[in-house]
């Protein structure tokens, strides 16, 4: 069967690659398990892991420093929670980070030295003192990423890559042109530019707003990380967590800041795409993009919100009346399905309402990868079920917002051509795919596999 080529709204396209060079942590089921596959590389400089989740661990609760320190005390430790937003480190890389109990709090996010867990901003402390990557190591992580993406039919992303690394993102612009050159990737980037003030103010002044570097390359939205997560309980929320009555969550920017750099994107004709999973956040972002609208001399904009989890009815009436999209993961689903009810609560009903936005709003799809697999029909039979993939035997989670298979193909290519700034499909980027896709058959269309993937009508992978 052929399709078009799938766009994903939102991802990370290096951390597809750099994902593959690190422990994977992801399927890890308890703490010690966790011990062990970091001793196996007690061999290395540095130990770099990714994907934990403490919901799934035996021991239930967060794993620490001293975990991490029976593991070594002579090697620099750092591991990843599965969502991105917290991170926990041995003793050792936080003296090497000039970390001590004295050290003062970061606005944005927070650290707690007796247990070694950084949550949201907090964590460019440790970020900032790991290995700084070299140009090599760009491009052989956007050379494992382009193979992935063309092996699960992806011909287009948006995504955010100046904010995954400690790195100069004139480098990451510069090593993508050149590989593209090459022909060493193919996949069509609209990149989602996420810069801290001082180094946006520094891209616009160059030029490069909305620039096209490459005919498969160029510059996109405004990208801001505006909360957390769910899962770390780092979501901005108005009420507080369920299971932790004194946590509202972490909301990384004062609306002042927020609007300082929406306004200033606005100016120079860039949307924004907002990260915010917690209804605080999500409602902050809605209010200030009402305010750029009202005062923008633009006629069209794409704003759009990325995640939207926690979005009520009442919000997404007012993201309707002004035209703000969102960018969803219903691949989301596949770890949040466990902890919904313990972290919300009777606010269960409102959130991932993406089939509500989708009937209102322009919606598109994506993963988010690496925080989720990249695989497109894993999402779509997310969004078709509201069923976990990892959790099988949990029931479907509202089933009133599960998505039809065409409107799923519709979220994951028409409406994804706002977010990659492109008016229609192109007839040239289509894959074909081992089955035909049977739309009363979600469980069919989940193991689905991509046998050719074609941009602009050329074969750029093949299962053979």
């Amino acid at each position: 069967m052929k399709l078009s080529g799938f766009i994903d709204g939102h991802l990370h396209v290096l951390g597809i690659g750099y994902y593959q060079t690190i422990v994977d942590l992801s399927n890890a089921q308890s703490i010690e398990e966790i011990t062990n596959l970091l001793r196996e590389k007690k061999d290395q400089t540095i130990i770099i892991g990714r994907g934990w989740n403490q919901d799934q661990f035996i021991e239930k609760r967060m794993i620490n420093k001293n975990d991490l320190n029976k593991v070594s005390n002579k090697i620099p430790i750092i591991i990843t929670r599965v969502c991105g937003h917290v991170l926990v480190t041995n003793d050792f890389m936080m003296e090497i980070a000039g970390i001590s109990e004295k050290t003062p709090q970061v606005s944005g996010g927070n650290f707690d030295y007796l247990t070694g867990v950084f949550r949201e901003r907090a964590m460019t402390l440790i970020h900032n003192k790991m290995p700084k990557l070299t140009k090599s190591d760009i491009e052989n992580y956007l050379v494992l990423a382009n193979k992935t993406l063309l092996k699960n039919g992806i011909t287009s992303v948006a995504s955010d890559d100046f904010s995954s690394f400690n790195v100069d993102y004139e480098l990451i612009i510069n090593t993508m042109k050149e590989l593209y050159e090459k022909n060493k990737i193919q996949v069509k980037i609209t990149q989602q530019v996420n810069l801290p003030m001082t180094k946006l103010i520094d891209f616009l002044n160059k030029g490069y707003a909305n620039k096209m570097i490459h005919p498969k390359f160029k510059m996109g939205p405004l990208k801001i990380l505006a909360d957390g997560s769910l899962g770390g309980r780092t979501a901005a929320m108005l009420e507080p967590y369920t299971d932790d009555p004194s946590n509202y969550g972490i909301q990384s920017f004062s609306d002042d800041e927020l609007y300082e750099k929406m306004r200033l994107a606005d100016q120079y004709g860039m949307d924004s795409v907002v990260h915010a999973i917690g209804d605080a956040t999500s409602l902050q972002v809605i209010k200030i993009l009402e305010k750029v609208i009202e005062e923008s001399k633009r006629k069209h904009h794409h704003h759009a919100i990325i995640h939207a989890q926690l979005t009520p009815k009442s919000q997404i009436l007012r993201m309707e009346k002004n035209k703000i999209g969102a960018i969803v993961q219903p691949i989301f689903m596949n770890t949040d399905i466990k902890i919904i009810e313990s972290r919300l609560g009777d606010r269960k009903d409102n959130i991932y309402l993406y089939k509500t936005m989708f009937d209102r709003i322009n919606l598109g799809f994506s993963t988010d990868a690496p925080i989720e697999p990249v695989n497109p029909f894993y999402n779509i039979y997310t969004a078709m079920t509201n069923r976990s993939i990892k959790f099988p035997f949990i029931d479907s989670f509202n089933p009133n917002e599960c998505f039809s298979l065409q409107d799923s193909l519709k979220a994951y290519t028409v409406n994804n051509l706002s977010y990659i700034y492109e008016d229609k499909l192109n007839d040239g980027d289509y894959i074909i795919i081992d089955r035909d896709l049977d739309p009363n058959d979600p469980n069919m269309i989940r193991d689905t596999l991509v046998l050719k993937t074609y941009i602009d009508g050329e074969e750029v992978f093949s299962i053979d």
